[in-house]
């Protein structure tokens, strides 16, 4: 049997801001356009309470998406004797016309708010003239499978799935993204061309796959089941990170007075990036981009289930679930300054006025001064800012327990029940600051990401959930029947406990330049008691950590604390009523968190502002869930 199917798909989204009062113009950065963003204290991005940061646009307002899918698939099915053949393809291309450049309103960055009133920056950005581009692609697979079916019990199935990609594309020729020298220092123009990769290494990715089931005692009451997969996640959606570089969308930085750099005029080419010999004007732009020569993120899954019939109407499953990750996704910026081994018996200086030293043998972020004009900084490229990158060097792993049971409708009754018990580590869980919301977005030593491998931010240890529906026992004839009959009862039971998150400092202390602000704290080794109170005012002790010595980071791990768990109930009682043969009357009440559980979100996880504890540190502002919801409703069903 042949089957062959073609989609077609168009998904668009256009962003914008309003202004809620009326607003001198002299507030906005960009002449002509809404107030831009303003983030006071905690890092560029950061999303803790320790920072604040404008209520009004978003930093992509004014940005527009439109991205076309067509997909075709064909797949053969051929039996013969006890095979089950499977051979198939799988292709899509992808039109995506992105006007997307973020910080187009302009994002002005200060340290604190006396730095705030006083209109001093650390750092500015703006995208002064978006322009739209036309990114294309090709995906696709083939696959061939043999169910083979050996015994009467024990049935295995082998295959292998080939994937590839033509990469990442520009219609135009505009695909522009920064590469690094051999010693990993980024250009400062990026490579302009047909792909935004110098070498496609998705071209070539098969994937084997095998798997078994077995009935051991060949009563089918028994099941075992086990597989192994090699998989492929295929790079996508880049256009977030190449809709901001020069010379089509280029992010300026600037530092220091606003009033020396504002207004920006837009829909004006800024000026070619700062270099040697390069007149002023000139620009510092914020590169960004993806690893020229990217992999593609690849997964080593296996799993181990046993099935068993209990009774006559229910099944108890009991499974090991485990993968490897490897060539993952991780935020980076290339250009922050690298860090020494401080080799000198009497130590390094790491502060300007020489009082303060590291011993011998510790890692630091050395004390550089700035080349002369045009570089801005003492980054390995001086002539660029800040940078924020995909490179495809993560790693993780997942080893979980997974236990469920079922029962079937009968006498009324049904139900399910999971829990799954689950160890997830990782590099990094953030790729973008929307997912940020409990660990840094960056990893914080580049050189070094081994002290990044920790809890990852995606998994809380334990997952509990039952689901029941009950139908009552009224069965009475008549007019009685239609009232009292007919009724349901059904819940949902959730469990979680808390999500991994991390302490920060909430400033560069590292000095390496990140204006991610990865940066983490020491373990006040003099601490005594428990480091979470569990408390909504202060969900964990900030003295259980110090600052870490000026230019150096600090040794906690990444992960270490849990945040709160979740607890909901939800429940629904459904009438329904016969009115005539193909026309039924249902009534609804729908209750969510039926208890009116307090589910609290993550804490606070910036401790310090400035060199002392912030008063803000482990507060928690949110809720994971609303308070009880209650529905009602009332259809007819024919």
């Amino acid at each position: 049997m042949n089957t062959f199917s073609f989609g077609f798909s168009r998904a668009g989204f256009a962003l914008d801001s309003f202004a809620f009062a009326t607003y001198p113009p002299s507030l906005s950065f960009v002449s002509g356009q809404g107030p831009g963003g303003i983030v006071i204290g905690g890092g560029t991005t950061t999303t803790g309470a320790a920072a604040i940061t404008s209520p009004g646009p978003n930093n992509a307002a004014g940005a527009q998406n439109h991205r076309s899918l067509f997909t075709f698939t064909d797949g053969l099915q051929i039996s013969r004797g006890t095979h089950q053949i499977s051979v198939g393809a799988w292709f899509q291309k992808m039109q995506d016309n992105e006007n997307t450049a973020s910080r187009r309103l302009g994002v002005a960055n200060f340290a604190s708010l006396t730095t705030f009133l006083q209109g001093t920056t650390t750092t500015f950005q703006v995208v002064p003239k978006p322009t739209e581009l036309a990114f294309r692609s090709w995906f696709g697979a083939w696959y061939a499978e043999d169910s083979m079916k050996l015994r009467r019990n024990l049935t295995i199935r082998a295959g292998i799935r080939h994937e590839f990609t033509n990469g990442w594309n520009e219609k135009f020729g505009r695909a522009a993204n920064y590469v690094t020298d051999t010693n990993g220092v980024l250009g400062t123009d990026p490579r302009i061309g047909t792909s935004a990769f110098t070498k496609n290494n998705a071209k070539w990715l098969f994937g084997p796959r095998v798997a078994l089931a077995w009935d051991p005692f060949a009563t089918g009451k028994t099941a075992v089941r086990a597989g192994f997969g090699l998989y492929y996640t295929l790079i996508d959606n880049l256009a977030f990170l190449l809709n901001s570089l020069p010379p089509y969308n280029g992010s300026v930085t600037f530092a220091g007075a606003l009033s020396s750099f504002l207004p920006i005029t837009p829909g004006v080419q800024p000026p070619a990036a700062c270099g040697p010999n390069v007149p002023a004007p000139c620009s510092t732009f914020a590169p960004q981009g993806i690893e020229a020569t990217a992999k593609t993120p690849t997964t080593n899954e296996w799993n181990l289930t046993v099935e068993q019939q209990v009774g006559s109407n229910m099944a108890l499953r009991i499974g090991y679930v485990g993968s490897f990750g490897y060539h993952g996704l991780l935020s980076i910026d290339p250009n922050t300054i690298p860090p020494q081994i401080c080799s000198n018996a009497s130590g390094c200086v790491v502060d300007a006025t020489g009082a303060t030293r590291v011993p011998q043998g510790t890692k630091f972020i050395p004390l550089l001064s700035t080349p002369p004009p045009p570089a801005s900084s003492a980054r390995p490229n001086p002539y660029l800012g800040a940078g924020f990158f995909w490179f495809t060097a993560g790693n993780s792993s997942y080893n979980a327990l997974q236990v469920e049971m079922m029962r079937r409708l009968s006498r009324r009754l049904q139900f399910r029940g999971n829990y799954t018990w689950a160890k997830n580590l990782d590099m990094n869980s953030a790729l973008t600051i929307a997912q940020a919301q409990n660990q840094p977005q960056m990893v914080m030593d580049r050189n070094d990401l081994r002290r990044d491998w920790g809890p990852s931010a995606l998994t809380p240890t334990s997952q509990a959930s039952i689901s029941a529906h009950y139908e009552l026992p009224f069965n009475e004839a008549g007019a009685a029947g239609k009232l009292v009959g007919g009724w349901q009862l059904n819940g949902i039971v959730t469990l979680l406990s808390g999500f991994p998150f991390t302490p920060q400092i909430g400033a560069n202390r590292s000095g390496d330049g990140n204006t991610r602000n990865p940066d983490r704290p020491d373990v006040n080794s003099s601490f005594t008691g428990s480091v979470v109170t569990r408390k909504q005012t202060q969900w964990f002790n900030p003295a259980a950590y110090s600052l870490p010595i000026v230019r150096t980071w600090g040794n906690l791990g990444r992960g270490t604390l849990r945040g709160p768990g979740l607890q909901t109930v939800d429940l629904s009682l459904i009438k329904n009523t016969p009115l005539a043969e193909r026309v039924a009357l249902q009534f609804r009440a729908e209750f969510f968190n039926a208890l009116n559980h307090t589910n609290f979100g993550p804490p606070n996880p910036i401790l310090f502002a400035g060199t002392s504890i912030s008063p803000s540190a482990g507060l928690i502002t949110t809720t994971a869930t609303t308070s009880r919801q209650i529905q009602l409703g009332l259809k007819v069903i024919y």
